[in-house]
């Protein structure tokens, strides 16, 4: 029976009722279970009560040894008490009765301690004399370690004289004694820092450190170490038949030999100071006091190089830098960040002025290696070729551009990188324009040579390639600067002061502009552009590809721009032989020429549009689908899955309906039979269109209907168009 229920605060008596009901025997009836329920409890009772009453007895009988324990811990807390107060009163007058003995005792020990000094005072008095006397003949015999002995001995006696009389004088003896064997052992000690010579060395800062001039010796050290580091710069440079790339590994191998010195140096000498802060401040001055200086050496070799060698150079010297930077990163565990970005700015500075104008060296690198892709020559279809061959040789070149970027500037430069790819793909884009202009002066020709519009359409073709192929290059570039920036531009970096890059190689103006770009390509900034990087060179193509479907688009149209402008001159005539008065019959009139003619040519647009309708026509697409300039655009765009071709005419449909809507207002009171020819003329262009899967627009649809009814019926049959175009048939045909 599961009698721990009862303890819970939330016990139901009907749930564990039931519940004791439902375990019960299967044979049994319910009657029979509760009577064995009730009996079980009864029985659990009686146990209860019979352990309460043995609790209780037990507790009875306990009482009065309790009460008599704690009567007993009264009495001796009493007792106690009387103790304490006992004891306080004989404190109280052991006190009275000694003070006057104590206080006497204490005179005593103040006298006995006076007498003490007074006795050591006149000892150092007397020892100070004999000591100076002695570093005087130290000074005689040149025995400097014994002066340095005899000085340190001369401070601890001077410390126990300050109240004597003559204590300023013997301060500033003391100060002469020092002054004079540090003149003396100065050169000694330049000397042997100059030859490396550490147990002379050794010797010497044993004896500054005695006579407590030990915290200049750090910078006599550093002192002579850099300039016999600059002495050896000297010689390199001066050194026949090197360069600056010879100069840099006989440099940071000097630089690093002295790391290892340093360690050694610091062990045995200079005890007292801290290796990797030493050699980081050693090494900082050292590069910072080379004669003639990296940045200057660096910008004579520059000079050397025309722009297509220039950053390569330059990156291969980088390579050498970084090199160095890594091997001396194991000697600079212990120093502060602050150290460390000193360092690494001292190591950096002779490629900011690089960094500073990376755009402009990295233009004249790109616009240099392009400067061979053009045919060079008048041919059309060789300079046609040539663009198409050179996206792919684009797309390499600026992939390699942003490797030599990221190796070059850390990625700091890749704001700058994307200013280069701007201004020589500006460059480049003017083989497009030239291309453009000459084309654009044959659109007189262009029913007769189909070859110049199809030369126009090849290379709008070929932007769209330029379009797909930039935005993946945005994408490839992007994760570069990603890759290189994170290390030192993202907030949950792992620390590494040798690796602020951005500190190193940047002005405050250019590292704003990076951390702007590196946002955008990131996605912190919330700007939203899809290709941040690139922005401003898709800009340009996309500019390039507008103006390149512009002229396609003229020299396409040219034809019927010239057969329309007829339109207002013809309208005024009738057909020969024909009254002004009299009516003809429908079947009289048929299309005039111009209208035919321009129907022709219509019809054989798409033959001659053929090329651009088989095969991968993506690429026309999507220059097409960012292009703003062709009429008509938006309303031939009905869906992203429009053909090109399809495109095209449609453009040129909208663009005929609206030039001879345009040739319309400039028409005025004609006869009946001109407005019926004119609506004739647009049910032909109509029909033509038709057949080339488009349609007269609506206003042009609803001129045509208007031109060819009686003049009297014009109302009545205008309240279904438009009433611009009630208003202008109206005065075309003079009704009122």
């Amino acid at each position: 029976m599961d009698v721990a229920a009862f303890s819970d605060e939330n016990f139901d008596p009907k749930d564990w009722i039931n519940k004791a009901l439902r375990s019960a025997d299967s044979t049994q009836t319910k009657e029979a279970a509760a009577s064995s329920l009730v009996l079980k409890l009864q029985l659990m009772i009686s146990k209860l009560n019979g352990a309460l009453e043995d609790q209780c007895q037990q507790v009875v009988h306990s009482i009065p040894r309790i009460v008599l324990e704690a009567e007993q811990l009264q009495q001796e807390a009493t007792f106690l008490k009387d103790k304490l107060i006992s004891v306080k009163a004989d404190v109280e007058s052991v006190e009275q009765e000694t003070e006057q003995n104590m206080h006497a005792l204490i005179q005593m020990d103040r006298v006995k301690e006076r007498i003490s000094e007074t006795s050591k005072a006149l000892q150092e008095a007397d020892n100070w004399s004999i000591l100076d006397s002695q570093a005087e003949e130290g000074f005689a015999a040149k025995d400097y370690a014994l002066v340095g002995e005899k000085i340190s001995g001369m401070q601890v006696s001077l410390r126990l004289l300050h109240h004597a009389a003559d204590y300023q004088e013997r301060v500033d003896h003391l100060e002469s004694l020092r002054n004079r064997l540090e003149a003396t052992l100065s050169p000694q000690l330049v000397k042997a820092f100059s030859n490396n010579d550490r147990e002379a060395a050794e010797a010497i800062v044993n004896i500054f450190r005695g006579m407590e001039r030990d915290k200049q010796l750090t910078k006599y050290y550093s002192k002579c170490v850099k300039a016999r580091v600059a002495q050896k710069w000297s010689d390199f440079v001066n050194a026949p038949e090197t360069d600056v790339g010879d100069w840099l590994n006989c440099l940071y191998t000097e630089l690093l030999n002295l790391a290892k010195e340093n360690q050694v140096w610091c062990t045995q000498v200079f005890t007292q100071e801290n290796p990797s802060t030493m050699t980081c401040s050693i090494i900082t001055g050292c590069l910072g006091g080379l004669d003639p200086s990296l940045e200057f050496c660096m910008e004579a070799a520059a000079k050397l190089h025309d722009s297509a060698t220039l950053l390569p150079y330059l990156l291969s010297l980088t390579d050498r830098t970084d090199k160095f930077l890594a091997d001396i990163e194991t000697y600079l565990e212990g120093c502060t960040e602050k150290e460390c970005r000193t360092l690494g700015k001292a190591v950096y500075a002779p490629y900011k002025q690089f960094v500073n104008k990376y755009r402009q060296l990295e233009t004249q690198a790109l616009t240099k290696e392009m400067e061979g892709w053009s045919s060079g020559g008048k041919d059309t279809i060789e300079e046609i070729h040539s663009l198409s061959s050179s996206v792919g040789k684009l797309v390499q070149l600026y992939e390699s551009a942003g490797t030599r970027c990221a190796l070059f500037t850390k990625g700091t430069g890749f704001p700058a990188l994307a200013g280069a790819i701007r201004d020589s793909m500006d460059k480049h884009l003017d083989r497009y324009r030239k291309i453009m202009r000459r084309l654009e002066k044959r659109k007189g020709i262009a029913d007769d040579d189909w070859s110049v519009l199809q030369h126009c359409l090849s290379a709008v073709q070929i932007t769209g390639d330029l379009l797909n192929q930039f935005e993946e290059l945005d994408m490839k570039l992007s994760l570069q600067l990603l890759e290189a920036c994170r290390p030192y531009l993202t907030k949950d970096k792992a620390a590494k002061p040798l690796a602020q890059y951005h500190n190193f190689l940047l002005n405050s103006e250019d590292l704003t502009k990076l951390e702007a770009l590196f946002g955008k390509v990131s996605g912190k900034s919330g700007s939203g552009s899809s290709a941040p990087l690139l922005k401003e060179s898709l800009a340009l193509v996309k500019q390039t590809s507008d103006e390149l479907q512009k002229t396609s688009f003229n020299i396409m149209f040219h034809p019927v721009e010239t057969q329309l402008d007829r339109v207002s001159e013809l309208a005024s005539k009738q057909g020969p032989g024909v009254s002004l008065e009299a009516n003809l019959p429908e079947f009289s009139f048929s299309p005039q020429e111009y209208i035919t003619q321009t129907g022709e040519y219509l019809m054989t647009l798409p033959q001659h549009l053929e090329p651009f309708m088989s095969g991968d026509t993506s690429l026309l697409g999507r220059a097409l689908r960012d292009g703003t300039s062709i009429p008509g655009a938006k309303e031939s765009a009905e869906s992203a899955d429009t053909a090109p071709v399809d495109f095209l005419l449609g453009c040129v449909a909208v663009s005929t309906c609206a030039k001879y809507l345009e040739q319309l207002n400039g028409i005025q009171n004609i006869g009946n039979n001109s407005a019926r020819q004119l609506g004739i003329d647009i049910g032909y262009l109509g029909n033509v269109l038709e057949d080339l899967g488009h349609s007269l627009s609506p206003e042009l649809s609803s001129a045509c209907a208007l031109l060819k009814v009686d003049p009297a019926q014009i109302k009545t049959e205008g309240a279904n168009h438009p009433a611009n175009i009630v208003a202008l048939v109206k005065k075309i045909r003079s009704v009122q």
